[in-house]
């Protein structure tokens, strides 16, 4: 007996398809993504894998200048710190504090000056004649990251650095411009590098009464600018220190009529702002330094830039999203941040719906006694 099998074909079952990987998206899709997100989040948006990693799009207004403060009113043996992004309106606290030195009496924390990446040159001065006060290197953004440099013994110091932008670099040169011996009186220039057990005295002028307001580095050159308007350089080179706008190059009319303001020197690729300051007052006053004729000229307008004053100063386009924020002066109050409109001299205001609703990146409330300015570490575009 035969037996007859049918001829049937066996259906191999065909898996449905796999969607492509997430690393695999679209860039165009990336950018757009990125460009929803705060600035935090983006930096765990490129960690996620290599091709997200490309992705260095940043929206106009995180380019804003962050708020770090540091609160002075508390009762423990540490500066507990936040950080406020304008961009998301978040404020974090972060899970790291500046340990209070051991001082006598009460230090006052002064940021001198700010590096790439974070990093900000950091100064605790001491309040008693004759102590010395710590100089440090510390960044936010890291987890805990400080780098202590050589004491310094006087109760008035401005420093800033050069050679360059990274602060933890062995090329960078730290200067400090400070009063001289157990007097305070008088000017001296000491400079170190990572490394130097002590500063190096470069220059010292006894007589001096000037009082320094600022300290900043262009083209391998150190400027000093005091209050009365007077500018000296300092060549790290030659030693040589100089003169450039003196009481007999400058006419002091006004300059002198504005010894009750507070001033601040701003300095940004090059171009120097000097700013006669009162909060609550009108008119604030400011001067551009014409490198050509070496003198401070009147300016009434900032055209389409903002600036935003304080121990740290930073001078920004005003276009795009932050077009609204062009022709005015940021600066910091004590529990919040206030802004100056030039062209109204009006001052702050508080009351007023446009300006509220112009200053709501920066409407975050702290109990402090030290509010600056900060760049973000910056998004850069790693090669694949």
């Amino acid at each position: 007996m035969s037996v007859v099998v049918a001829n049937k074909k066996l259906k191999r079952e065909i898996p449905p398809p796999q969607p492509p990987p997430w690393s695999d998206l679209n860039l165009d899709i990336l950018i757009c993504i990125m460009g929803r997100l705060c600035y935090v989040d983006q930096i765990h948006f490129r960690v996620v894998c290599k091709n997200w990693r490309l992705v260095s799009g940043v929206k106009p207004i995180d380019k804003l200048p962050w708020v770090l403060t540091l609160n002075f009113n508390c009762k423990h043996d540490y500066y507990p710190i936040t950080l406020h992004d304008p961009s998301s309106c978040i404020t974090y606290e972060l899970g790291h504090e500046i340990d209070r030195s051991s001082l006598p009496g009460f230090g006052k924390l002064q940021v001198c000056g700010a590096g790439k990446n974070g990093w900000l040159l950091v100064a605790e001065i001491s309040p008693n004649i004759g102590f010395d006060s710590n100089i440090y290197l510390y960044n936010p953004f890291n987890d805990w990251a400080a780098i202590n440099l050589p004491h310094l013994t006087s109760s008035r110091i401005k420093a800033t650095f050069g050679g360059t932008s990274d602060l933890t670099s062995k090329d960078c040169l730290f200067l400090a411009v400070h009063d001289v011996g157990e007097d305070q009186e008088g000017m001296r220039i000491s400079t170190c590098r990572h490394g130097d057990r002590k500063w190096t005295k470069q220059f010292t002028d006894r007589r001096s009464r000037e009082i320094v307001i600022g300290v900043f580095h262009v083209k391998g050159i150190f400027f000093c600018v005091f209050k009365s308007g007077i500018l000296g350089s300092f060549n790290p080179n030659t030693k040589i220190w100089s003169l450039l706008i003196t009481s007999e190059n400058m006419d002091l009319v006004e300059l002198q009529n504005l010894a009750a303001f507070e001033a601040s020197v701003v300095e940004s690729d090059g171009e120097v702002f000097l700013v006669y300051w009162k909060r609550g007052y009108k008119p604030w006053h400011i001067y551009r330094l014409d490198w050509l004729q070496m003198k401070w000229v009147k300016q009434v307008s900032l055209g389409k830039r903002v600036l935003f004053l304080g121990d740290i100063s930073l001078l920004y386009s005003a276009d795009g999203e932050i077009k609204d924020l062009a022709d005015r002066i940021y600066y910091q109050g004590f529990r919040k941040s206030y802004f100056y409109p030039i062209k109204s001299g009006i001052g702050k205001l508080r009351s007023n719906a446009l300006i509220r609703q112009s200053c709501i990146h920066y409407e975050a409330r702290s109990d402090h006694m030290l509010r600056v300015w900060i760049e973000p570490p910056t998004l850069y575009r790693e090669a694949a």
